[in-house]
């Protein structure tokens, strides 16, 4: 119990401690997951990235409007401001170089860099020609004024010339400075101004000339610049192509990169679901595993505590039923033994042969009496422990039930019953069941009915009736009797128990008839049912299921006259040998006597053997062998009589093995010859001679010769002649039981016991009968050695009491003339 505790304990420990490793593990896995997915999630260099790289567009699509409008306004301050914007984007380009680890993206942004400073310069080149422009203005600015001049002479400066003097290239700037130092110069006065006006005229048709060879190159310059220009645009167009096709492979990338964190994420985040969820599971499959590995042993500890309290009803209902069969056999035993005791001192005493004679009768009732008891309770004994095995054999019930009715009726004879057959014309053909189980339980009922009938009748009806595909025998047997209660008739199938507890008073019994009867009907396969009311009478249904059987036809059995009939026995024990020798030839029947099979040479025929089962050179069973082997020309299947006084073995047992038939030891020499009749068909008389019980002064012996007497009869030389025999073996036996006992050799004490018994039966040495049978059947490990000693010494004192009783009462000689 303390084992099936502590397993109980470590079954939930265990099971605890897997929810807490199961719980950790998982635990681990997912807070792994959840720092990767956190790490995954952490893109702030990543946005940064994405953010700078959108804020550098923004600023190259700015720096392209300022480029746009420097070149436009020609302003100097519009493109100081596009130059600090490419610085801008310069230190950008460096922040996002900084923000990434590929080596591709940094070729990338560095190539960018140098397509922004090739830009830059392409810019500036294109502003500078744009500021060239500026000087073919200033020509025809200069030219109109000269045309003025030739209205009006004045002075002349660089300034009038050209108001955007300061931005005019430098050699524009110098050309129109030395125009107006050479107007100025040449200015005519007022007294020579027709003079001066030619003059004047030659001058500033030179200068106009000059002029106009300054115009015609610039514009062959312009020209040449418009070129410059048309292709710097193509190539600055070209460039800004490259610098989105980089920037928006950069930005393809970082957008790759983006779905692939999202891949990422939801993957990391479905594995840790996924991760959840087996942790999950496998808790809920530990939990549901040790719920029900704990469930079933709580549930098995529920059931073995049922069964406890079950074996405990059972125990305490053997013990009741202990103590109720040793109540009842004590009483049931008390009192025929009482009768026996009694009669048999009265015989002692008394002289009149006929009144013996009514006491042996009473005797020999009282004897029946315990014999059925005993018999009753080996039956019980054996179908509680299942050792009873049906025999199946083929008979007519109808036979068997009218002879059982008979046989019951002429045993209460005394009774004004009317016995009442009814009896179906289906029970007239053969069936195969258990003739002898049937007939006890037709045996059990019909005494109980009449037990407990005193005036009315009794009514036997049966049938055979069809049972879906088999037949079943119907047998009811009603009584007019003082009937059962419906509240006791659950109790009448149980040992020992009767329907009121003044039952036995009234009735007699011991409370086993109806239990073995309900027994034996289970053994059958069929059931038993009872109907009855008080006063009124009861009914018990038997419902059996048989096979129908062939036709029998009667096997004629040898007839022989008793004095042709030759028998040969086989015992080791000298003393019972001698005895049945004496009982057969009493009965006129020639007989061949022999303890060592080694001795026997069968020289003619023989009609019967006898056998013993269990004896020291060959068993029972060897000399079936030996005799079916051919080995003897004079046996040619006559039958084989085994003897044996183990009461665990049955006749199936014997058949099985070759045997013919099977006695049991003790045995009367009626019943003996009842045997013999059974096997073949012997004439002799059917009311054996009884003898009587000779006077005996000596009423404290150890012994008694009733038995035997019942063997030999009155022969007093063949009983003196049996009893010197077993004095005489019953000495070398006790020498045998020594050696056994000193040398603790088991084998050899049970082989010396089993030889004793039978005669010690006979003999009815009632002490040591027990002590003999415990020899017979000991085991090695059953009795120490101490133990076994006090066993042999209380048997050896009964013994050779038993032995100096014999030394007084035999003669010291014998008269074989009888």
């Amino acid at each position: 119990m303390d084992s099936r505790k502590n397993k109980f304990t470590l079954k939930i420990t265990i099971s605890y401690f897997l929810l807490v490793i199961l719980g950790i593990i998982a635990s681990y896995y997912i807070y792994t997951e959840v720092q990767e997915y956190i790490a995954t999630e952490n893109t702030t260099e990543k946005d940064n990235k994405l953010l700078k790289t959108n804020s550098f567009l923004a600023q190259l699509y700015e720096a392209e409007s300022l480029s746009k409008l420097a070149l436009q306004t020609k302003s100097k301050i519009n493109f100081t401001a596009y130059e600090n914007k490419i610085d801008s984007i310069r230190t950008n380009i460096e922040e996002i170089k900084n923000l990434t680890d590929s080596d591709y993206q940094h070729g990338l942004l560095d190539s960018l860099g140098a397509l922004l400073n090739r830009k830059v310069t392409n810019i500036n080149a294109l502003r500078s020609i744009r500021l060239k422009d500026q000087t073919g203005t200033a020509i025809n600015s200069a030219l109109e004024e000269f045309d003025k001049l030739e209205e009006s002479l004045g002075i002349i400066k660089p300034e009038g010339l050209a108001p955007n003097l300061e931005e005019l290239s430098p050699k524009a700037q110098s050309t129109i400075k030395k125009v107006a130092d050479y107007l100025n110069a040449n200015v005519p006065s007022d007294a020579n101004s027709q003079n001066n006006a030619q003059t004047m005229d030659s001058v500033l048709q030179v200068s106009k000339n000059i002029l106009k060879d300054v115009k015609q190159e610039n514009a062959i310059n312009e020209n040449t610049l418009a070129t410059s220009e048309t292709n710097i645009n193509k190539t600055d167009l070209e460039l800004s192509q490259q610098l989105r096709t980089i920037l928006s492979s950069f930005e393809q990338e970082i957008i790759t990169n983006s779905i692939a964190n999202s891949i990422k994420k939801e993957n990391l985040l479905k594995r840790s679901i996924r991760l959840a969820v087996i942790a999950a599971i496998l808790g809920f499959l530990v939990v549901g595993i040790f719920t029900f590995i704990l469930n079933k042993d709580f549930w098995k500890a529920n059931l073995y505590r049922e069964k406890l309290e079950k074996e405990k009803a059972y125990s305490e209902s053997l013990l009741k039923s202990r103590e109720q069969l040793i109540a009842t056999v004590s009483h049931d035993l008390r009192t025929p033994l009482n009768t026996i005791s009694g009669y048999t001192n009265i015989i002692e005493e008394s002289n009149d042969k006929k009144e013996n004679k009514e006491y042996i009768n009473q005797i020999k009732s009282a004897t029946t009496y315990v014999n059925n008891l005993v018999n009753d309770l080996l039956d019980f004994s054996q179908l509680e422990a299942g050792k009873m095995v049906t025999k199946n054999t083929t008979f007519k019930v109808d036979k068997l039930i009218t002879e059982s009715a008979q046989s019951i009726a002429a045993q209460n004879q005394n009774k004004l019953i009317d016995l009442v057959l009814n009896l179906d014309d289906s029970l007239e053909q053969p069936i195969i069941s258990d003739a002898f189980r049937l007939r006890q339980i037709i045996f059990n009922l019909l005494g109980n009915a009449y037990k407990f009938t005193d005036k009315g009748s009794i009514t036997v009806t049966g049938a055979i009736v069809d049972h879906k595909k088999s037949k079943n025998l119907i047998l009811r047997i009603a009584d007019t009797g003082i009937g059962i209660s419906k509240e006791k008739q659950k109790l009448i199938f149980k040992e020992f128990t009767q329907a009121e507890n003044d039952t036995d008073k009234k009735y007699g019994g011991y409370g086993l008839g109806l239990t073995i009867t309900k027994k034996l009907t289970e053994l059958l396969g069929g059931t038993i049912i009872l109907e009855s009311d008080i006063n009124k009478g009861s009914t018990f249904t038997l419902e059996i299921p048989v096979e129908i059987g062939e036709e029998i036809t009667d096997t004629p059995k040898i007839s022989l006259q008793t004095n042709t009939l030759k028998i040969i026995v086989f015992d080791d024990d000298s003393s019972f040998l001698k005895l049945i020798g004496k009982m057969l030839k009493s009965a006129g029947i020639e007989v061949q006597l022999f303890t060592d099979f080694n001795n026997f040479k069968a020289d003619s025929d023989f009609d019967v053997v006898l056998t013993d089962i269990e004896m020291p050179t060959i068993t029972g069973y060897e000399i079936v062998e030996f005799l079916n082997s051919g080995s003897n020309e004079y046996y040619s299947n006559q039958p084989i009589l085994a003897m044996t006084g183990r009461r665990d073995l049955s006749l199936e047992h014997f058949t099985e093995k070759g045997f013919s038939g099977l006695i049991l030891k003790p045995f009367s020499k009626t019943e003996l010859l009842q045997k013999l009749n059974e096997i073949i068909n012997i004439n002799f008389d059917s009311t054996v001679k009884q003898t009587t019980e000779e006077k005996n002064s000596d009423t404290n012996k150890p012994y008694s010769l009733s038995t035997l007497k019942q063997y030999l009869g009155d022969d007093q030389n063949a009983i003196d002649e049996v009893l010197l025999i077993f004095k005489k073996d019953t000495e070398e036996n006790l020498s045998q039981l020594q050696t056994a006992i000193d040398k603790f050799d088991i084998e050899l004490l049970n082989k010396t016991a089993h030889r004793m018994l039978p005669m010690f039966r006979q003999l009815e040495v009632q002490h040591a009968i027990p002590i003999l049978e415990t020899f017979e059947v000991l085991k090695k490990d059953e009795l120490t050695s101490i133990q076994l000693k006090r066993k042999y010494q209380e048997f050896d004192a009964i013994a050779k009491d038993l032995v100096n009783s014999l030394s007084k009462d035999l003669p010291t000689s014998l008269n074989h003339n009888s």
